[in-house]
Order: C-alpha cells, then structure tokens, then sequence
C-alpha cells in the first residue's frame, strides 16, 4: 500500500512505503533493513504571500495580484470610484509612508541583534504573515475610501455695496439699416433658378427656333422670362379675387348648398378661384392661417380637372384613389363610393365598385347617357335616373337624415340618404329649400335657382 502525502505549496513529494521489500526508487529508497532515507537537505516553507482559505471564504475573496502584491477583497465591501488625480494622491501618500518606513526599519537594524536560529524562523514566519495581512487590508481599506489629502481650494466672495452694468454701445446704423431697392433694380433681378429639365426644354427649343431661323434663347434670358410671368399670373389672381369678394357676403356651400356659418363650420374661400365650402363638407377640421386653396387649384392649378361621376364642370373636387377627379357631392351620393379618411374628406375609393349598370344610366335631365354614374328615385315603380350636380341644378327633393340604432353592440350612427324626383317630391317641399323640414336632416338641392 502506497501513501502519499502532498504538500499545498511545494512540489516535492514524500513517499512512505509500507510493508517489507526494496524500494522502487532509483538510487535511493529504502532497503531491506526497514530504515527511512535521508531527508532532503532542500526544506520547502509555505509562502507567506498566500494564506490557505477554506472554500466558503474564497467563494467572497477576490484576489487581485498588483505590482507583485497580492491584494484580496471582499465581494460585499462597497467599491467607490477613485479618479485619476486621487490615484495619484494615493500613489504619493503609499511612496511617503514606504520611505519613512525603510528609514525607521534602517535605524532600528543598526541596534538590532541576531537571535538564535529556531527564533528567528519562528519570529520571520510571524512578521511575514502580519505584514501581508495589514497590507492586504490596508489596500482594501485604501479601495474603500480614497485618500482625504487633496484639499480643495476654499471659495473667497466679497460682497459689494452699489452695482453700475455697462451699457451696451449702440451698433451702427449700417449692421441693421435695409435699402429698398428701386423698380428698376427689382426689374433686373431674377429670382427663378433653372433645374436640369428647364435646360433640357430650353435645349430642345433653341434647335427648333435656329432650324426656323430664329435667334436662340440664353438661360439668362429664359429666367427673367419665367420670373416675369410668374408675377403677373400672381397679380392677375389677386385681382380677379378682389373683383369676386362682392359676391362672399351671399355666398353658400357648393357641396350642401347652405348658407348658413358656425363658428365651429365656418365656410371656407379659396383664394384662387373663390370657392365657397363648409369645413365639414370639405373635409378642413382647423380653419388655416393666411391663404388657402382648393384642392384644385392646389394641385391643378392651370389644366381643368373633370368628374369621374358625372359630366359637369366646376364645384369642390378632391382626387380618386387612382389619380382621377370627382366632386366631393358625387361622391356623397353615390352608394358604392366612400373617402378613405372621414375626418379630412380625401382620397374618394369604390370608383371601380361601382356596377356597369349605373354607368348606363341615362339622365333624365341632361339627357345623356354613359356620362358618369347616376342615381335613381327613392319611388317605388319609379326608375328615373338623373346625375348628382344635374339634380342640384335643378333643385330635386335631396335630404340626408341621420340615424341612431341601439343594438346588442351599444349605438350606432349611420345615415340615410333620400332623392327624388321632379314628379315624386314630397308635398309641402319646395324647390328653394324652405319648406318645412326638419332641423336634423340637411336639405341638398334647395339652391337651384342660383
């Protein structure tokens, strides 16, 4: 049986035999007379840099090794951030305290006697573990708490008795000072900027006009050109407004034909081509600052736009989800059309619902047949037909009511739409609208006369 005992921090190993034989090592071991070898005259010691800890201590001992120092921490002390400049502080306090400690150490071996060897050993292996435990702990503590030797700088104030600000020198008159320029400097002052397909177009054109014979045009002549119908087109417009503002005073909505204004539905001018809309029937939730424009003089200004539904020009429009043109009332009317956004009225979808069968109605008022989509009588047995504008024209019988239904679901909103024709109009209506009708319901259609 083989019994090996291992030392912790050494790596030699002493090797005990028991029972009778030789021994296996070479050269030495022990014989057959039973007796031990020789020592060996190399004796290891424990380090006394490092301490054996059991394994519930190393689970919450962190041991940093710096400059050759072994330091451990405990992972439940509170680390504080030290910065560069105390580091520094620290580095000059730890170089202080090891030069007055080698001068004492210096003046105390000068006095000191050699003991005996078993004392000495005793005494150094002593020392050595103390030192390495307060130095340990002495650096901990250092992490811990950073040195308190930087003084900082005690504030000074002295308090005054009267207080003079200096005023400011006034700037020159030239830093804010504006020249208004003359008409004739105005008038040599281009403010278009051509882009790359002015001088594509312009390119194009001066090849035509010097085949024909015709001088060419320079880029400098082809912005002033711009620059100057721009300005005209802009005065024109303000003065065909101005000439058209009479007609505010007695103007009404063109999509419900109403002349009556809240505050909350105010109705709304364009500034280009005057037209008269409610915010709600327009789709405007806030009354905008300054100008305002249709949505076709907004994004057609100078090419007419054309009904999808119906074959009248002039009115409110807004775009169709593909592009095209519609009037906002058509699209009112007309069951298989809808606004994809109910709040601002805009774009118009369900153009391509609706059934060919509609699309071949006749109107039975402009006579004309495949011209947009038409509506029929709300009268039973009655199959005329008649476009949305051509029945506001002619002042039919239009009403929208609206309708609350309460159900399982909680209540609901919804409306109902009612048309009819010239011969099927209810009696006691009138063609102007002030007949005797309810207050909820919104006549559309009783300003035909205008």
């Amino acid at each position: 049986m083989r019994k090996v005992k291992r030392w912790e921090c050494g790596t030699v190993v002493r090797r005990l035999n028991m029972g009778r034989g030789r021994g296996r090592g070479r050269g030495r071991g022990r014989g057959s007379s039973g007796q031990l070898r020789p020592p060996s005259p190399y004796k290891l010691q424990l380090s006394p840099s490092r301490e054996t800890l059991t394994y519930a201590q190393a689970q919450k001992i962190v041991e940093v090794d710096l400059d050759g120092r072994l330091h451990r921490i405990n992972i439940t002390d509170l680390l504080p951030v030290i910065t560069e400049d105390e580091m520094m502080a620290q580095d000059l306090a730890e170089c202080n305290s090891n030069k007055e400690n080698s001068e004492q150490t210096q003046s105390k071996s000068k006095s000191w006697k050699k003991p005996s060897n078993n004392k000495t050993r005793k005494i150094s292996k002593n020392a050595s573990q103390q030192n390495h435990r307060s130095g340990s702990q002495q650096h901990a503590g250092s992490l811990q708490h950073p040195s308190n030797q930087t003084l900082l700088p005690e504030p000074t104030f002295r308090t005054l008795s009267s207080v003079s600000p200096s005023e400011t020198p006034p700037l020159p008159p030239a830093y804010y000072r504006y020249i208004e320029k003359s008409g004739e400097e105005q008038d040599s002052v281009a403010e278009y900027d051509m882009d790359e397909e002015d001088l594509a177009w312009l390119e194009m054109v001066n090849q035509k006009r010097v085949s024909d014979g015709h001088a060419s045009v320079s880029p400098d002549t082809f912005e002033l050109l711009i620059d100057r119908l721009e300005r005209e087109s802009i005065l024109e417009s303000r003065s065909q407004a101005l000439s058209q503002s009479t007609v505010d005073e007695d103007a009404f909505c063109c999509v419900c034909l109403d002349d009556e204004c809240l505050n909350s539905n105010v109705i709304l001018f364009c500034d280009i081509c005057n037209l008269a809309v409610h915010q709600e029937c327009y789709g405007v939730p806030y009354v905008p600052e300054g100008q305002w424009l249709c949505r076709c003089c907004l994004q057609s200004p100078s090419r007419p736009v054309d009904c999808v539904l119906c074959p009248n020009r002039g009115g409110a429009f807004k775009q169709t989800s593909d592009g095209r043109w519609a009037h906002v009332v058509c699209a009112i009317w007309i069951p298989e059309v809808c606004f994809a956004n109910t709040v601002f009225l805009e774009p118009i979808e369900g153009v391509k619902n609706i059934p060919p069968a509609r699309w071949k109605l006749t109107c039975y008022l402009c006579k004309q047949k495949g011209r947009g989509a038409s509506i029929q009588c709300h009268k039973a047995n009655c199959y005329r037909a008649f476009h949305v504008t051509c029945a506001q024209k002619a002042g039919l019988y239009m009403k929208i009511d609206p309708v609350r239904e309460t159900g399982v679901n909680g209540t609901t909103f919804s409306v109902k739409k009612t048309a009819f024709c010239e011969h099927h109009s209810p009696v006691g209506s009138r063609r102007d609208g002030s007949g005797d009708e309810s207050v909820e319901g919104r006549m559309v259609g009783g300003r035909g006369n205008r």
